[in-house]
């Protein structure tokens, strides 16, 4: 998700905890940029629609279940 070859190599993952989320889609607009959206916002007012990446911190997470 979300390759930036500038960033390459720096260990974590960019996104942070989202890269790990059952809850977040990455959805792209018509211009080729890409964005995670987290589903968790259309029924909890609590969670960003976009957060601020990375995420390192979130009571939402949830692992994906090809991550357990």
């Amino acid at each position: 998700m979300m390759d930036d070859p500038a960033k390459a190599g720096q260990g974590a993952a960019p996104e942070g905890l989202c890269a790990t989320c059952r809850h977040a889609r990455e959805v792209e607009n018509s211009r080729g940029s890409r964005f995670l959206l987290c589903e968790r916002s259309r029924t909890d007012p609590r969670f960003p629609r976009y957060p601020p990446l990375p995420v390192l911190r979130c009571a939402g997470h949830e692992p994906r279940l090809t991550d357990l």
